[in-house]
């Protein structure tokens, strides 16, 4: 019986660090899983802009949300994002040459504009292969 405390032991601790490790999706308690203009990204959300302002975004364990933002073709929308994690992030689109870091509990606003048509992504620079991705999508347009 004392022999088999420690495989007993080291199969609990085993369980454990599954089910608090995170998904195999990268993490974050996500929505799900997906590519947004091809660009593997976890999913949290879509929210419509295209009424202008500004939009608050958040940044977590490797995920945005929301993770798609809706707006009109060539339309500006200013984004405050917020970095609600211990790590810091990124937030990066390129084709617009915006690249922002986000310390722990930091934000910052950026402006950027919709593209003509289709998907812009934008991404953590610093966790970009692990999913946190997002994109600026053009209402009417597929999802990419």
């Amino acid at each position: 019986m004392l022999r088999t405390k420690p495989v007993v032991l080291a199969m609990l601790i085993g369980v454990l660090a599954t089910a608090c490790g995170g998904s195999s999706s990268g993490g974050g308690g996500g929505s799900g899983s997906n590519k947004i203009a091809g660009i593997a990204a976890n999913i949290h959300g879509t929210k419509d802009v295209s009424a202008g302002g500004t939009v608050e975004l958040e940044a977590d364990n490797y995920y945005f949300s929301p993770s798609v933002l809706k707006g009109k073709p060539g339309e500006k929308v200013t984004i405050h994002v917020a970095n609600d994690s211990s790590t810091e992030h990124n937030f990066t689109i390129d084709a617009q040459n915006i690249n922002k870091d986000l310390s722990s509990g930091g934000d910052v606003t950026v402006t950027a504009t919709f593209p003509q048509s289709g998907v812009l992504s934008f991404f953590c620079e610093y966790h970009k292969s692990q999913g946190m991705a997002g994109g600026l999508l053009v209402s009417g347009s597929a999802s990419g």
